[in-house]
């Protein structure tokens, strides 16, 4: 390789500011000098061969910035060269200028196409050489820099993918977990963008009830999508404890109001469907009407409308918590769905419509049809337009038999047996406002650590310490719900006398003992009411007479002993448990 005689001009510098390195390829010994004399005189660097197999070796050695070519040579021709050196030269830009005696334009133009990005044509024009070259150093130096960007964008796409997957896997886990593989749950949630700011959770309380959750963070994407973690931590924990649906909708009201900018707020509607009693409460903020699809009547049977503002917007002292509740019965469909779905788009601009959403209702489907009609009738009229929301709709069944799927998969195993015990007493103005039971629950598993058993243990607590509030001190007839619509009006009057209530007192005592490789737990629930003739209840329970104390037959099966005393202000049952039990 001869060493260039003047230096060359910048157009004609490497990055690194080295002169361009020109490989000269051509049969002739005399054309090869004059054209090596020449790019000498402009200050670069050449290295000559004399066929296309040493140009081809001369590549691979010399790694040079741009070839001039000759097309006709014995053996390898300079087409044929071409063709390796692309190969060998991978996503490198490098120049290849035919240099040709042959003017006819086909022939000139088969240069192109056979690999080359210019010609020029014998003899020689010097300035047009010169200029040729600068073009190409230039366009390589272009080249360069695109790539640079190119691949440091891939990389940062890279990582960004990978961020991507960790956070897809986190919200993954936090919209499928709980209740939502319960089989009498259908869900189609469709995000607009990578992540959904729809929310959907379900989850199943320790007494058996499953709560649900539908919610719509404002706009799409990351950043609507970034607030359900939190909400789905609440939702999950406080259910699983035992709250109530107002208590856990002020929870997180007051959590994403410390946590969301200005201007980001919560649509939801959370549920509970208390499978024993055939009753459906609902608390809706911001996100269309709760739907309910009669299964004898093959109608819409009921709504849900929003009667709150969304979550995030309003301090929760001014928040309306209040649930609504409704009777339901088996073969029930209760829909829920955000606003993506009335406001999806054809490309027309039309939307579905909340009216031809509730025309599907009412054109008397067989219930367990009506789900996938909903979804054909949507996608029939979106067709292929763009969709421009977050979609998400679910259909839960009213069965009395379903329960929770995942009911101590991860439970922890009991501490060894102990000797302990607690004590509560709740007065009138606790008893108000405040649900102790999910409080009493928590100090019990904490402490003896029973999850395998919660929900047996739950729902006798709850059986023991709901009738002494609503019979003991409310004086609520259970016969009034065997009447039409008697589950509603049962529990409006719940509500009604329980804001009046003045005077009267709980008293709850949890004794454990140990018991071999167990324990016993017993559980005392004492009111200040004026009692009942327990007697006689325990003997129309035992003969089977009238619908009332399925409660009483509830807990003898899954306790040892079920006592009244005093005037039937007392009970105390007595649940017995063993290590390596999973009894729920």
């Amino acid at each position: 390789m001869a060493k260039p005689a003047d230096a060359a001009p910048a157009e004609m510098l490497t990055a690194t500011g080295q002169p361009l390195k020109i490989l000269v390829v051509d049969d002739e010994a005399v054309f090869r000098a004059l054209l090596q004399n020449l790019l000498e005189k402009m200050g670069l660097q050449v290295v000559a061969a004399g066929s296309g197999a040493e140009a081809v070796a001369s590549f691979m050695h010399e790694q040079p910035d741009m070839v001039l070519m000759d097309v006709m040579m014995p053996g390898m021709d300079g087409y044929q060269a071409t063709e390796y050196i692309r190969e060998l030269s991978g996503d490198s830009f490098i120049p290849i200028i035919f240099v040709t005696a042959m003017s006819d334009e086909n022939e000139l133009a088969l240069c192109v196409m056979r690999g080359g990005n210019d010609f020029l044509t014998k003899p020689i024009n010097p300035a047009v050489l010169r200029a040729k070259i600068e073009a190409f150093s230039q366009l390589r130096r272009l080249y360069k820099a695109v790539k640079s960007q190119r691949d440091e964008l891939a990389q940062h796409n890279r990582w960004l993918k990978r961020e991507y997957e960790i956070a897809e896997g986190v919200f993954a886990k936090v919209m499928h977990s709980g209740g939502l593989t319960s089989p009498n749950i259908k869900y189609m949630l469709s995000p607009q963008a990578i992540f959904n700011g729809d929310l959907l959770l379900a989850a199943y309380r320790p007494s058996g009830e499953l709560h649900l959750m539908l919610g719509d963070f404002t706009g799409h994407g990351l950043s609507a999508a970034i607030g359900t973690i939190p909400v789905a931590d609440i939702f999950n924990g406080m259910t699983a404890k035992g709250f109530p649906i107002p208590e856990i909708v002020a929870e997180i009201n007051q959590k994403l109001q410390r946590i969301l900018p200005r201007g980001l707020f919560f649509a939801a509607a959370l549920l509970e469907l208390d499978a024993k009693n055939h009753k459906l409460s609902a608390w809706v903020g911001g996100v269309p009407d709760i739907l309910i699809y009669g299964a004898e009547q093959k109608a819409l049977a009921g709504r849900f409308t929003s009667t709150s503002f969304p979550l995030g917007v309003m301090a929760t002292d001014q928040l309306d918590c209040h649930v609504e509740s409704i009777e339901v019965h088996p073969g029930d469909r209760i829909f829920l769905y955000t606003d993506g779905v009335p406001e999806a788009r054809n490309s027309e601009n039309a939307m579905f419509s909340q009216e031809r959403l509730e025309q599907c209702f009412n054109d008397g489907y067989e219930p367990s049809v009506l789900y996938e009609r909903i979804l054909w009738e949507l996608d029939q009229f979106r067709g292929a337009h763009e969709q421009s929301d977050d979609v998400t709709l679910i259909e839960v069944t009213f069965d009395p038999l379903a329960s929770n799927p995942q009911a101590n998969s991860n439970a922890l195993a009991p501490r060894p047996p102990s000797e302990w015990s607690a004590s509560f007493e709740f007065g009138a103005d606790t008893l108000k406002g405040y649900d102790p039971l999910p409080m009493m629950m928590q100090v019990l598993l904490e402490t003896q650590r029973l999850h395998q058993h919660k929900q047996r243990i739950y729902m006798v607590l709850a059986e023991l310490f709901l009738n002494a509030l609503e019979h003991g001190l409310l004086k609520l007839d259970s016969s009034l719900k065997e009447r039409a619509g008697g589950f509603g009006e049962y529990y409006q009057v719940k509500e009604q006398r329980l804001a009046q209530i003045k005077d009267g007192r709980i008293k709850v005592r949890l004794r454990h003992a140990a018991n071999g490789s167990g324990g016993r737990l017993a559980i005392q629930v004492e009111d200040t009411g004026p009692g009942f003739d327990f007697q006689q209840r325990l003997k129309q329970v035992e003969e089977n007479q009238g619908t009332h104390g399925r409660g009483i037959m509830m807990i003898r099966s899954v306790c040892e002993s079920l006592v009244y005393r005093g005037a039937g202000n007392i009970a105390e049952a007595v649940y017995p448990w063993n290590l390596g039990d999973g009894s729920d």
